[in-house]
């Protein structure tokens, strides 16, 4: 301060003089190295609320793991219960019999398969096989035992004896509808009638007397299906 302040005693100004040189001294000195080390310990941290309420990752542990698989294999163990089902229910339509649960669903997959035939041919090959099924059929419900039920079964196999001669004419229309019968369908034809004629026959005696009347009709009718020969 070259010039003093007016107002202030020549006392007052020096040690305001003072003062202001001690401040400019303290604004121009080089920081304290203590200073320094505190400062660039603050810069290297992490600024504040950058790493708060951010939770840690940490490795999935043991139980995390197995739950996490198991998870994952639930979709599986319900695909393979799904599939062993389907085949079990399939065994037991395939194996069903008349009156069974099950064989409603027996007879709905072969009409299903019949009538996705692509020809007659194979129709009437189809037919004849679930002819020879409805026997077989019959045969097992004879052999089921007496008793008591005896009369529902007897109901049962005249319809069953019935579903045979219908499918039997099935196959014999879709044989007529063909524009040639060659010799391999004229000799399934006859395997066919001895097979039919054969099984039937040996099953009229233990058959009730309506049953015996439905079974000789059909024998009647397969005789004049075989041709000569």
């Amino acid at each position: 301060m070259g010039k003093w302040l007016p107002g202030f005693s020549r006392r007052s100004q020096a040690r305001i003089q003072d003062r202001v040189s001690r401040l400019g001294a303290r604004m121009t000195a080089t920081p304290r190295p203590e200073f320094n080390a505190r400062l660039r310990e603050q810069l290297t941290q992490s600024p504040p609320g950058s790493g708060e309420n951010v939770p840690e990752r940490r490795p999935a542990g043991p139980r995390h793991s197995r739950r996490r698989s198991r998870a994952g294999l639930l979709p599986q163990l319900l695909s393979i219960a799904m599939v062993a089902a389907m085949v079990v229910s399939g065994m037991w339509t395939y194996r069903s019999m008349p009156g069974d649960t099950f064989y409603p669903l027996k007879r709905a997959a072969e009409r299903t398969l019949f009538h996705l035939s692509s020809d007659d041919a194979e129709r009437a090959d189809r037919s004849f096989g679930y002819a020879e099924t409805r026997a077989r059929e019959v045969k097992e419900l004879l052999g089921s035992g007496e008793g008591e039920g005896k009369g529902e079964r007897e109901e049962v196999i005249g319809e069953t004896l019935q579903a045979m001669e219908d499918t039997t004419r099935s196959a014999v229309t879709s044989l007529r509808q063909m524009r040639r019968r060659d010799s391999a369908s004229a000799k399934e034809l006859k395997r066919f009638v001895q097979k039919q004629r054969t099984q039937i026959a040996g099953m009229i005696p233990k058959m009730g007397a309506e049953n015996q009347r439905k079974a000789h009709v059909y024998l009647n009718y397969i005789e004049g299906l075989a041709p000569p020969g």
